[in-house]
This record gives C-alpha cells, structure tokens and sequence, in this order.
C-alpha cells in the first residue's frame, strides 16, 4: 500500500517510520524544505526515543522517503494521513483555510480511490466539510472514504505509544473504511473502536479534559496530604482504576496528559465558549492546577528561607496541560521571578535538537552555582543522573519534583549517600539521615 504523510511533527515521522516498517510504501511531507533537506542527509529534528533507528531501518528498507512535493505525494498515494497541527486565527478559532485549501488541490488529482485520514487535532464537523469538498469537486462517493482518526501519543514516548496503543479510534460513516482500517492498524493492534466524525474528533479533546480533571483531583489531594503528613501515592494507589487508552502516567501535576500546542489548546477553549459548564469547569480547573506552582515555591521557601537573589535551576519539558491559561513550568517561572530569583532554564529534550555535543556534560553544566533544582518534566532519560554531580554543582543539595519522577524507595537511598534533601508532591520529604521528614521539622 502506498502511504502520504502530511507533516514532519512527532504523529508524522512516528507514523511514517512505523507503517513503512510494516511494509507500506510511505512518503512523508512537509512544506518546509530545510526539514525536508534534513531528514534526507540523516538529521532527525525530533526528539523521540527510538525514532532515529527505525527511520534509519524504514529508509535502508526503501520503503521511506521525505519530499516537499505533497501534492505529487498526494496524487500517487492509496492512503493520505494528515498530521499537521491546525493554526487558530485572531480569535483563537482553528483557522482550516489552508487544510481545506489543500484538500481541493488534491481532489483534482484523484483518479483511483483514495482514503483519507485525518490524525490532525479538528474540530467537530472537518472530516464531513472534507467529504463536502470532495463532492463538490466532481467526485463520487465511491472513490474516497474520510476517516477521523485521533492521536494519543506522548512527547517523549511517541513510538512506544503508537506501536502499543491499548485502543484506536476511528469515526467513519462508511462500512469499507472500516474494513480498511482494521487491516490497515492490524499490525498494531486488533482494538478498534468505531463511532460517528464528530464523536471522534471530539475524542482527543474529551481524552485530555478527563485525565486533566483527574490530575487536578490528584493536586487537590496531594496538597491535603502535604498539610497532614500524608502520602498521595497511597492513597492513589487504593482509588479505583479507570484505563484508558495508552497507560498515560497519572499523578499531580503529570504533564504529558495535555494539549501538545498551545494553538490546540486555544481552540478547543475556542470550541467550549458558548458553554457555560464548561467554561465553569475550566475556572475550577485552573484555581487546582495552579495550587502545583504555589506549593513548590513554598517549598523552596521553606529550605531556602527568601528566594530574593537566588538561583534556579529548572528543567521543563514543552508539553502543556489542558487547563491552565501558562503551562505549569512557564508559571513557576513567572512567580519565581517575581519573588526576585534568577531561573536557568534547561530542556533536556532539546539538548540533542540544538546540536549540543555532549548532553549530559550541558546537564551537569546547567546546575553549577544554582541554589536548588526544580524539576518540571517527566522525561525518563533524567532517571540516569549522576546525583554527584548534580549535588557538587548546587550550592544547596535541594532537589524539588513537580512530577514525581523518582521513587521514594530509591531517593532514601541517593539521600544517604549524598547530602540531599528531596522534596515532591503530596509525599514525605526525604533527607539524609532521617529517611522522611516534614517540612516543618527542617524548619
């Protein structure tokens, strides 16, 4: 089968590695030719785990390749598999000119039947303008299906995520694309779940409200539990499970679980305007998430003393949460500043994208001098640190977690063998010597 792949994001480069390795014939485009240029001598701009290597495999395979020529993509492709993310306009309305634009340069070539699919983030009621479009170029319905077919991958886990997905959407009206579909994704998973367009186009924004609505559950209680002494992973722990989808990580303050753009995320709240449910959930919302910040700001208070003229050092990861108007990382960075500290900032996902030759030096290099590090990222690489060298370079061994990335277990044993007081969401704090501690006893 012969695949098109519009967009050279995460969705589209996993995409295009993954299916061509299947054996599909893919072809995978981008306006831009610099990213094009680039996958072509070998240089991979995104940063995902084991991305590189099955692109490098799919290519020696020939069944891989990169071009700016997306109509020509288009014209001798069976499959169309649109990734881009959609632009919103002055009003943070999802801008479709360009997408629909697209569309009708691509109807004019149609000469065998042809599947489109649309993974990008829509709104309701874009699969069937496409299917109005279509018609109103002179085709039939018989020689083209339109699926929607949502996304529920995570920066930083995208392959993983998509060659394991525990549950695939598809919204379709037409029982071939069904058909199509269950062969097209058996490779990957039997699990297909059928609905209507607009239900599955609504699907990723619904995805991403509820697990928010859970994340700002497990803030609200995890700040009851910093007042009390208690730990937020027990009690987490005995709360009912609900699976869904791929096993996002689900804990206070998780990130991966939001939009992946703040373009997306301004038109899905583009989309709940007329509302006024929804529009009040969202204020719920936003007051929780924004308890996460405030109480890791106290918390370096709390072993600091003032944050006047001290120095953070922060990691972030890009990825923003469905709710808050600032992505969690940028807020603290904004409240940090205001309480007169100097942040330096370090996104170790974006160390290999610029280009930095040696990664791990520039991490150890980034906490020299700082007077505590604040880490607002869930990336499983920084599981590898070297604590010595983390810890030499601060000039107070105050490692703060936003994420929960560590274990308690393993950071009672990092605290006793270096000098290290470990502090995380609604969980004990660790420190050398007493094995957990409140925050009050430091004091």
């Amino acid at each position: 089968m012969k695949l098109a792949v519009f967009g050279t994001n995460e969705i589209g480069l996993t995409a295009s590695a993954i299916f061509a390795t299947h054996g599909h014939n893919v072809v995978c485009t981008d306006e831009d030719r610099s990213q094009i240029a680039a996958l072509n001598s070998g240089e991979i701009r995104v940063v995902e785990q084991g991305l590189s290597e099955i692109i490098t495999k799919a290519k020696n395979a020939g069944h891989l390749s990169f071009s700016v020529n997306r109509l020509t993509a288009a014209s001798e492709a069976d499959v169309l598999l649109f990734t881009e993310p959609i632009p919103v306009d002055e009003q943070e309305n999802p801008d479709l000119t360009c997408f629909f634009r697209f569309i009708r340069k691509i109807a004019i070539t149609i000469k065998l039947h042809k599947t489109f699919i649309i993974k990008s983030t829509v709104p309701p009621g874009t699969a069937a303008k496409v299917e109005s479009i279509l018609i109103e170029q002179g085709l039939s319905d018989r020689s083209f299906d339109v699926v929607s077919n949502p996304d529920f991958i995570r920066k930083g886990s995208a392959v993983k995520d998509f060659m394991y997905p525990s549950q695939i959407i598809i919204g379709t009206s037409s029982l071939r694309a069904c058909r199509a579909m269950e062969t097209f994704y058996e490779p990957l998973s039997r699990s297909v779940q059928y609905m209507d367009h607009s239900s599955a186009e609504l699907m990723k924004y619904a995805f991403h409200t509820y697990q928010s609505l859970q994340v700002s559950y497990l803030t609200m209680i995890a700040g009851v539990a910093e007042k009390y002494g208690g730990d937020v992973e027990s009690i987490q722990a005995a709360l009912p499970r609900v699976t869904q989808f791929n096993q996002h990580s689900l804990h206070p303050a998780s990130s991966f679980l939001g939009a992946d753009t703040s373009v997306e995320l301004a038109s899905f709240r583009s989309m709940i305007k007329s509302t006024l449910s929804a529009n009040r959930m969202f204020k719920a919302f936003e007051e929780t998430d924004q308890y996460q910040p405030e109480l890791l700001i106290q918390k370096l208070k709390d072993f600091r003393g003032t944050l006047n003229g001290a120095k953070i050092a922060i990691f972030t990861t890009p990825t923003v949460k469905a709710i808050p108007a600032l992505p969690p990382s940028e807020l603290i960075i904004k409240w940090l500043r205001e309480e007169g500290a100097t942040v330096q900032k370090f996104a170790p996902e974006k160390a290999k994208y610029q280009q930095i030759e040696d990664e791990s030096s520039y991490i150890y290099e980034s906490v020299k001098g700082c007077d505590a590090l604040l880490l607002m990222t869930e990336l499983l690489t920084l599981k590898q640190l070297n604590w010595e060298r983390i810890i030499n370079g601060l000039n107070l061994p105050l490692i703060v977690d936003g994420h929960n990335l560590y274990e308690l277990d393993e950071m009672r044993k990092i605290a006793n063998t270096y000098d290290l007081i470990y502090c995380s969401i609604g969980r004990p704090n660790i420190y050398k010597g007493l094995g957990s501690i409140s925050v009050q006893s430091v004091q």
